[in-house]
Formats: structure tokens, C-alpha cells, sequence
């Protein structure tokens, strides 16, 4: 379902089937795919921010191939079932086209982290502790990942056009996960002190007692 927030529209955190359709079309320019290289592709390269499963992505191609965005080919293979490949159609070039001129959504976060911190009032704060410190860690993993995908992008650049395009997306993650690392280092820091500060009211409760 679709609402307005602050003059853009805003989607729910699981795609579509209009937006899984136009991100297939997207990952389909790069190269004619089967469905199962589709998925892979897409964890490969755009799975950092956006994912679609199979049970998205095969509906998804029956309907483009249907409506002449796609076409299906079917390749035969000696001793494995039959592969089915899907390409763009010049109609399907369009579509993407268009798509790609219409402004841009933003999604409704459903963070389960900030959800927990949120209420963490009603629980030992180590719990909080432990779940911030999990994520910071998973963050400085994903800088490593970015960091080595970069590298290995740069050396492409020259040769590809649309490397520079994904660069763009890898940046945008690079400079998240370097903001989220600062900012779970920050709240670790807030929640030792009131760690303390708890540790310091049951000495004083139990002096005083």
C-alpha cells in the first residue's frame, strides 16, 4: 500500500510485483539470464539494497513475457533439464526507460534493533549492549566488503560505462555503514554509562539499607 509523506511516496520494505517487475528489467539489460542466474546476479550486485526472491522473480517473468517486455528462449541441455533465458525486448528497453525518469520512492524502515533500544527500559541493558554491539560489527564487515568490491570495480571502470553508476550505489553504502558504525559507537558509550550509573544506585540502596 502507497501514502504520501512529506510530498514523496513511500513503500513498504517488500517490493512489488511492479517494482520487483522494473528491477528485473533493470538486472535483464545488463544480460539475457535464466531465472536462477537472475537471482544470483541480483545478490551479487544490487543485493546490498535491494533483493527479490524466486517466488517474486518467476511470477514476475511469466508476467513480463506476457505483456512483451521479455522474451522467453528455452535451450536445451544434454543430461539437465531445459534451461529457459530471458532477454529484454525493445518494448522492455522502453519500459525501463520510462522507469527510470519517474522520481524516485522511499520505504517505511521496519528496524528491529532501533524497536528493541526503543523499549530497552524493560531489560538488562546488556541485552541492548549486545545487540548494538552485533550490528556495529556486522556495519565494519560490510566496510570491508564494500572496500574489496570497490577495488575490484575501479579496475573495471574504463571498460564499462555503467560502472560508474555502481559505484554511486556502493558509495551510498559506504558512507551508511561508516555513519551507523559511529553512531553504535556513540550509543555503546551511552549505554556503559547508564550501565554505571544503575551499578552506582544498587550500591548506594544496598549501603543505605
Amino acid at each position: 500500500m502507497l501514502k504520501e509523506k512529506q510530498g514523496t511516496k513511500t513503500r513498504t520494505e517488500r517490493p512489488t510485483p511492479t517494482a520487483t517487475a522494473d528491477a528485473l528489467l533493470g538486472v535483464l539489460s545488463m544480460a539475457p539470464m535464466s531465472g536462477y542466474t537472475l537471482r544470483s546476479v541480483i545478490a551479487q550486485s544490487i543485493g546490498n539494497f535491494w533483493s527479490e526472491s524466486y517466488g517474486q522473480i518467476y511470477p514476475a517473468l511469466k508476467r513480463l513475457t506476457a505483456e512483451g517486455l521479455v522474451e522467453k528462449k528455452t535451450e536445451r541441455q544434454k543430461g539437465r533439464p531445459d534451461r529457459n533465458v530471458y532477454s529484454l525486448t525493445s518494448s522492455g528497453t522502453e519500459r525501463l526507460k520510462r522507469w527510470l525518469e519517474v522520481p524516485a520512492t522511499t520505504e517505511v524502515p521496519r528496524n528491529d534493533l532501533l524497536l528493541k533500544l526503543f523499549f530497552g527500559v524493560h531489560a538488562p541493558v546488556s541485552a541492548s549492549r549486545r545487540n548494538v554491539a552485533e550490528f556495529v560489527a556486522g556495519q565494519e564487515a560490510a566496510l570491508e566488503r564494500y572496500a574489496a568490491i570497490a577495488k575490484d570495480l575501479e579496475r573495471k571502470k574504463k571498460d564499462n560505462e555503467a560502472v560508474r553508476f555502481w559505484l554511486m550505489t556502493l558509495s551510498y553504502g559506504r558512507h551508511h555503514s561508516t555513519a551507523m558504525v559511529a553512531w553504535g559507537r556513540e550509543t555503546l558509550k551511552e549505554l556503559d554509562a547508564i550501565e554505571k550509573q544503575g551499578r552506582k544506585r544498587s550500591t548506594t540502596k544496598k549501603t543505605s539499607g
